[in-house]
């Protein structure tokens, strides 16, 4: 990651919260905010941050101004046998004028400035797998620019054929959908980049992403849409994960939240009518998460004799 430096990078730092603090210049709860945007979310001080695999992490965390608002991009960079192929995970998360921050960009591997810009934005190099994608920032999350247009063709497509396969069978605003939450359209199919060990293990064992339920979750009168991939190689025993996306004002899509498990929407809740959320996985433990008005953060866990 060195090629991030000199480019207005601060030291990097891992969790302890009151050196993140000092560093960025923020609380404890900012602090928990934002590595709960990043993806790593805080269940305790003393866990501290959490990868996708439920388990305690310390991701390096470094800033940088990426699009020169004067507000710094904050950079994850973890590793460990959570990320199965690379053994190594990256995130980005940017901060609106509000404050609050949300991940624009998340992968297996590396990722690298390439040392130019596009409409303002760092040009990025992501590395998995020994092949390296250009990705630039289309105004919501950074996103891999032939796989966007591919995805601009083949949302009409599905108005005039509904039976030409997964992706097709969408109608024409499902593709917004998928690419801010991170999804590549492959093989006709949206795909987070989590089924490569899948392939191998026969038909059946992988479930690309699927557009589950819509509703109007926070009763603000846009709708909502949950994600869920299936497959053994990234989600273990659980089998599956699931995004939780929210149409803003604007007409963009936002991810709220995304984790490994299956999501079990609660009648209680939190900041801003959003509803809480029970994580379902293996296992008599199913922990909770709040929407504490920045982003979903634990709230209990259930279950006999399970720690709360």
């Amino acid at each position: 990651m060195g090629r991030w430096t000199g480019i207005g990078a601060l030291a990097a730092v891992v969790w302890a919260p009151p050196l993140v603090a000092q560093s960025a210049g923020m609380t404890r709860e900012q602090a928990k905010a934002l590595y709960g945007a990043g993806g790593f979310p805080v269940v305790t001080d003393a866990v501290g941050p959490t990868n996708r695999c439920g388990k305690p992490a310390r991701p390096r965390l470094t800033f940088v101004d990426m699009n020169g608002d004067g507000r710094k991009e904050a950079l994850f960079i973890d590793s460990g046998d959570c990320y199965q192929q690379e053994k190594r995970w990256y995130a980005v998360a940017t901060q609106g004028p509000d404050g609050r921050w949300r991940r624009i960009l998340e992968g297996e591997g590396s990722v690298a400035a390439s040392g130019t810009a596009v409409n303002g934005w760092f040009v990025l190099n992501a590395t998995r797998g020994g092949v390296t994608t250009r990705l630039t920032y289309d105004g919501n999350v950074y996103a891999d620019a032939r796989m966007a247009s591919q995805a601009a063709r083949a949302a009409p497509s599905a108005a005039r054929n509904a039976t030409s396969g997964p992706a097709a069978a969408a109608p024409a605003g499902d593709a917004a959908i998928f690419l801010a939450a991170g999804f590549h359209l492959k093989k006709g199919r949206w795909e987070s980049g989590c089924n490569d060990g899948d392939e191998d293990n026969g038909p059946g064992s992988y479930g690309p992403g699927t557009i589950e339920e819509r509703r109007d979750l926070n009763g603000d009168g846009r709708p909502e849409a949950i994600i869920t991939e299936g497959g053994t190689y990234c989600y273990g025993n659980t089998g599956a994960a699931f995004w939780v996306m929210s149409q803003q004002a604007d007409g963009r899509w936002k991810r709220m939240y995304n984790s490994v498990g299956i999501a079990d929407i609660r009648p209680t809740k939190g900041a801003d009518g959003w509803p809480d959320i029970g994580i379902g996985g293996p296992g008599l433990c199913m922990p909770v998460v709040r929407w504490n008005g920045r982003a979903y953060v634990d709230l209990r866990v259930e279950g006999k004799g399970c720690a709360r």
